[in-house]
């Protein structure tokens, strides 16, 4: 089953279909963003598929495991907001996630 996913980049929203049990960084890797470099692959130990989820899906994506390493990476970026920051690595896509949207943050080093 494929199912939308949504980023929005300022105004503009950028959308990808994907297969159930893939992961939102297979998305964001689809569509090639530059704001998601991914740096370690989706290994969970860089922090650079910070997104923020949009406040209509907060509380329907499944909840971060609250002694993850994805929380320990989140609170050290200065764009961590406690409800809505994820990482793409991290969240694997279920069929009740058609239409998520998530926001870009800008994660690139080099800017």
């Amino acid at each position: 089953m494929s199912i939308k996913i949504n980023f929005i980049r300022g105004d503009e929203v950028l959308s990808t279909t994907m297969n159930v049990g893939r992961t939102m960084l297979d998305a964001a890797k689809k569509l090639k963003l530059p704001e998601i470099p991914a740096i370690c692959n989706g290994a969970c130990n860089c922090g650079t598929c910070h997104v923020h989820i949009d406040p209509e899906w907060v509380d329907k994506i499944e909840p971060m495991d609250p002694g993850s390493m994805e929380l320990f990476m989140l609170e050290r970026s200065d764009h961590f907001d406690q409800n809505r920051s994820r990482l793409c690595c991290q969240m694997d896509i279920y069929d009740v996630y058609d239409g998520l949207t998530v926001h870009l943050i800008d994660n690139r080093q080099d800017k």
